[in-house]
């Protein structure tokens, strides 16, 4: 059997492929993932990593050619795979709440018609590569049926502490292993192999690594519980973390794109920005980079009850000077606007104009047209949410009249949006899970969908050519002019609009992207729209299908 090396991830897996982060909805402690399904906690240089023995080797989800990776449903539920002889050995990574309590839950299945040998590897070196302090871990198998089984893992806190002095992570497991053992990579790794009795073995020192082996019989699953004692057959499973977490997402508008890849990732990206939600309200007193796409990304997403903190602190802001550059400073003011609109709380707009006039005139002075147009938009979504309509408009043709590239940053087009989705990972994250990037990709594909400003609704402002023939539905879309709804469905090359827009104000509704006459005042309606035979070499009737 060959060597199974241990060496350090960031060896076997370059730092920049990325990782995934995986937590509860309000998490300021997310995990890490990588894309050979190894697991770091926050604030935690060990990680915890997975091998499989099959009937003709050990496989090592780091190094095999043959691993693959998808994130299930729309959650931070991450499934790694790993093929063996005749089959699949399947691990999956979420976050569940225990007792008000977030813990990481490992699930591993044997999708093979044969046994493999599960060996559960904590190792001294986090996911870039980086070593740990000195770390220690102890099984704590249970006397009694009723009695739990663990693993303790401790690290120094400080160098010259005794190991075990700092904190200590659980880790629950579903049985007392076949085999344990702790110390030096290949020493522990050799006796395995040498199938060497393990089990009660305790060895601290410098940089050990413990291995804890489990048969896994074919079709079946078991499952590992990291950050509290509790049994794992009690935590909801995989399917299930997933399913709320859609749920979740849906309560804030669903989006069915006619490429289910732009589907997918858009769901990914919106989890993101409800994970990053939590920290959201720094960022903005900061005026961090980025801060206001993910605020803007939030609001998107009909993300109430999560922008309003955000929204409270840029209320209790008063910026002297640009700490970021024009363009930052004006997607704070275009989330803000969004997020306001959103919330339809006009006492709070009313807190928030001071900081955002005094952050617009800041922005004018730096004479950048584009983030100066983008500015007069937020400030004047803000005004309208206020109950100052006249200023809104006034801004709003002032935004116009500078005729700049308003948002160069998102990509609007279906070209652009592919080259962005290019430098995602197969779980949809974004290099280090990158809540901006996230969000950037999220605006860019909503606004192929739906956009509106003051007094307008564009329903599918551009559809690209690639795109007809495929259905479009829109349900609960959060907008400036309320909740909007609305689908097409073809009659030949000429598609139907049903649209349904709860709206607060009079708007216009319309339809450029395949109609550009078309327009409309009525919030709810049916409407066959123009289309076009233009580049179709066969121009189907109704009731055929695009070829």
């Amino acid at each position: 059997m060959p060597d199974l090396s241990l060496a350090p991830r960031s060896v076997e897996r370059p730092a920049d492929a990325g990782h995934t982060l995986v937590g509860v909805l309000d998490s300021a402690a997310p995990a890490r993932v990588d894309g050979g399904g190894a697991l770091q906690l926050d604030g935690q240089q060990w990680s915890i990593d997975w091998f499989v023995g099959a009937d003709d080797r050990w496989h090592l989800p780091a190094k095999e050619p043959a691993v693959r990776q998808r994130r299930i449903g729309a959650g931070p539920v991450v499934e790694t795979s790993v093929r063996i002889p005749s089959g699949d050995a399947i691990q999956r990574i979420y976050a569940a709440n225990v007792a008000g309590e977030q813990v990481m839950v490992l699930e591993f299945e044997n999708a093979s018609p044969v046994p493999f040998a599960l060996a559960l590897a904590i190792r001294p070196q986090n996911l870039d590569g980086q070593p740990s302090r000195r770390l220690s871990a102890e099984l704590h198998d249970g006397k009694t049926p009723s009695s739990p089984v663990f693993i303790t893992v401790g690290e120094a806190p400080t160098v010259g502490a005794d190991v075990g002095e700092g904190p200590t992570t659980h880790i629950s497991l579903p049985r007392t292993p076949n085999h344990f053992g702790v110390g030096a990579d290949h020493d522990v790794l050799d006796t395995l192999l040498a199938g060497g009795d393990l089990v009660g073995s305790s060895v601290s020192g410098d940089g050990p690594t413990a291995v804890a082996l489990y048969p896994v019989p074919h079709r079946t699953t078991i499952r590992f519980v990291v950050g509290t004692l509790v049994d794992p057959a009690s935590v909801p499973a995989a399917d299930d973390v997933a399913q709320g977490w859609t749920t979740i997402l849906e309560r804030g508008g669903r989006f069915e794109f006619p490429d289910n890849g732009v589907s997918q990732q858009a769901l990914a990206s919106r989890t993101r920005l409800m994970m990053a939600a939590a920290k959201l309200p720094g960022r903005i007193t900061e005026f961090e980079p980025g801060a206001g796409r993910i605020l803007e990304g939030l609001a998107l997403s009909g993300a109430v009850a999560e922008v309003l903190g955000a929204l409270g602190a840029f209320a209790g802001s008063f910026p002297t000077k640009l700490t970021s550059s024009p363009a930052d400073a004006a997607a704070i003011l275009s989330g803000v606007g969004r997020a306001a609109r959103l919330a339809d709380d006009e006492p709070m707009a009313a807190e928030m104009l001071a900081p955002a006039a005094q952050l617009t005139r800041l922005i004018e002075k730096s004479g950048d047209d584009a983030a100066i147009a983008e500015a007069f938009l937020g400030l004047a979504r803000l005004l309208i949410t206020a109950g100052q309509p006249e200023p809104a408009m006034d801004l709003t043709k002032r935004s116009a009249s500078l005729h700049a590239e308003a948002r160069p940053d998102i990509p609007t087009s279906i070209d652009r949006l592919g080259e962005f989705a290019q430098e995602a990972s197969p779980s949809g994250s974004f290099g280090s899970d990158d809540p901006v990037r996230a969000a950037t990709y999220w605006l860019g594909a909503r606004s192929l969908l739906i956009d509106d400003r003051p007094g307008a609704l564009d329903l599918l402002p551009s559809f690209p050519s690639a795109w007809r023939g495929g259905n479009v539905e829109v349900h609960g879309a959060a907008t400036s002019h309320g909740i909007a709804s609305f689908g097409i469905r073809w009659h030949g090359y000429r598609p139907a609009l049903l649209w349904d827009v709860e709206a607060d104000d009079e708007v216009i509704i319309r339809c450029p992207g395949l109609d550009a006459d078309w327009f409309t005042m009525e919030p709810k309606g049916e409407a066959l729209l123009a289309g076009s035979t233009e580049g179709l070499e066969a121009v189907p009737e109704a009731g055929d299908s695009f070829q």
